[in-house]
């Protein structure tokens, strides 16, 4: 059914019923729906611009958000699952020039901000788009009366997303309803939820892990939690109420604290391949959970699923899981599928992928090949049919005249005892051309490290040096930067401590 039905259905049946609590802030689906009729009405009576990039109905909107986890994002947010209109997300931690420069790009109807954000709301007026501080007055002064929500086809945009942040100008892309569609029926069973699967999601709205565990919690018609800003006490607060966890690894990691909660039944997780410690470590703290592991991309949706019981999993932990139901796998090297077990490209054929990019596309991993779909990331397929993921098109190392892929030095890595985390880079060398240099995070002396990779890859795959790093530097979306760390490799800093040989 489609999210606008089913939001229609919960504000029905239980308008009492508890759809947002965002730091404490509450909203039921009775409310909401309220909510989103006005803003509805609101919006259908801008006048239209002229959008070359997107293409929407007559009567729906295109209106930019850049608010962060501030209450107002629940009802904006909803308001594009809901309605014809399209929501585009600017991200609060791009630097102020390119929160602009995207606006301009987008050509955007309206814009939903905050108070503090007065760089963006001059550039909105210079663009002649009208700008709403969603921390004052002037939210509620804007809504309309409740007005009817008209049908919403599946073809129809309602998300444009960006696949990067601070490191690279963002690639544009525009989401159709019915990928989306497609996607919750796929991840409702994937994922075992219910209308009890009340959803604590830590991050940033504005980031596609969370806001799709936001249109998974309102389409079973639970309660989804998350907070203004991450704060282990708020976080807590919230995990209370709640019976299932939506987050990156290094915030997964962050939860995991305290006493344990029985009460956790299900954990999400995506960005990054979960290391053996945060693992055992999640099955301490929420000893009943089942950790579900996937694999994906903003550009092609769901790829792969590795569930994590108490005791077992349902792939190898060096994988990243089977394909998720309705998605199929094709491993490829110059439009070729190579034989099961040997290194290539991942292609992914399914329901969920976008037709390209609007803008930021050129040279980009993405591309189709008929039916099929990649991001450029490269990987194998096992004998069990499992998908280990390599490294990414372009980021292999080459030593010795040997192809090493990071990735995959990373996952064994990963199930070294007493690492937390590891990343693998190039550096180059004068006789090697490229030396595999190891950055990882933990206390397993050195000679323990070497030892256990050398079970697992073969001798030129080996990390050539190892250093320590204390702290990641972290991108807006909670992963390591790994340009930042490269860019520490080069130039020496004091921040990488070498371990001896």
């Amino acid at each position: 059914m489609p999210l606008r039905n089913a939001i229609d259905m919960h504000a029905r049946q239980r308008p009492d019923a508890l759809a947002f609590d965002i730091s404490g802030t509450r909203l039921t689906y009775g409310a909401l729906r309220d909510r989103i009729t006005r803003l509805h009405g609101a919006l259908a009576a801008l006048p239209t611009r002229d959008r070359p990039q997107v293409s929407l109905p007559a009567d729906a909107r295109l209106f930019a958000v850049c608010v962060g986890n501030h209450p107002a994002a629940a009802p904006l947010l909803t308001t594009a699952l809901a309605t014809p209109h399209s929501v585009a997300l600017l991200d609060p931690h791009w630097p102020d020039a390119l929160q602009q420069a995207m606006l301009a790009r987008l050509s955007a109807d309206i814009l939903f901000c905050l108070s503090s954000q007065s760089a963006l709301i001059d550039a909105a007026t210079r663009l002649n788009i009208p700008a709403i501080p969603v921390d004052t007055g002037a939210f509620d002064a804007f809504l309309a009366a409740p007005t009817p929500i008209p049908w919403t086809q599946p073809a129809d945009t309602f998300l444009v997303g960006f696949t990067s942040g601070t490191t690279s100008r963002p690639k544009a892309f525009a989401r159709a309803r019915q990928s989306w569609r497609a996607s919750l029926d796929a991840s409702r069973a994937a994922f075992a939820l219910t209308e009890h699967s009340h959803t604590f999601a830590p991050g940033p709205l504005a980031h596609g892990i969370s806001l799709y565990a936001m249109a998974e919690t309102l389409d079973l018609g639970a309660a989804f939690h998350a907070v203004t800003r991450f704060d282990l006490a708020s976080a807590q607060r919230a995990l209370r109420e709640t019976r299932r966890i939506v987050a990156v690894p290094t915030l997964l990691g962050a939860l995991a604290h305290g006493d344990p909660l029985d009460h956790i039944a299900e954990i999400t997780t995506a960005g990054a391949k979960l290391d053996t410690a945060l693992l055992d470590k999640a099955r301490h703290y929420f000893p009943r959970a089942r950790v579900h592991e996937y694999y994906g991309a903003s550009e092609l949706g769901f790829v792969s699923v590795n569930t994590h019981g108490p005791h077992s999993s349902s792939a190898p932990a060096h994988s990243v899981g089977h394909p998720f139901p309705h998605v199929s796998l094709s491993i490829r090297q110059n439009g070729r599928e190579v034989p099961q077990g040997h290194p290539g490209t991942i292609f992914v054929r399914g329901d969920l992928a976008i037709d390209g990019y609007l803008w930021g596309g050129h040279n980009s991993g993405f591309r189709r090949e008929g039916p099929w779909a990649t991001v450029g990331d490269v990987g194998r397929l096992n004998t069990d049919g499992s998908l280990s993921l390599l490294g990414r098109e372009g980021g292999m190392v080459i030593t010795s005249g040997h192809n090493v892929y990071p990735q995959e030095i990373e996952t064994a890595l990963a199930q070294v005892p007493g690492l937390s985390g590891a990343v693998v880079l190039g550096h180059a060398h004068p006789t090697r051309g490229q030396e595999v240099v190891a950055l990882v995070q933990g206390t397993t002396p050195l000679d323990e490290i070497r030892a256990r990779l050398a079970l697992h890859l073969p001798r030129y795959k080996l990390p050539r040096r190892f250093y320590r790093v204390a702290h990641w530097p972290l991108t807006s979306s909670g992963k390591p930067d790994r340009a930042a760390l490269q860019s520490w490799l080069d130039l020496g800093d004091d921040r990488l401590v070498s371990l001896a040989a």
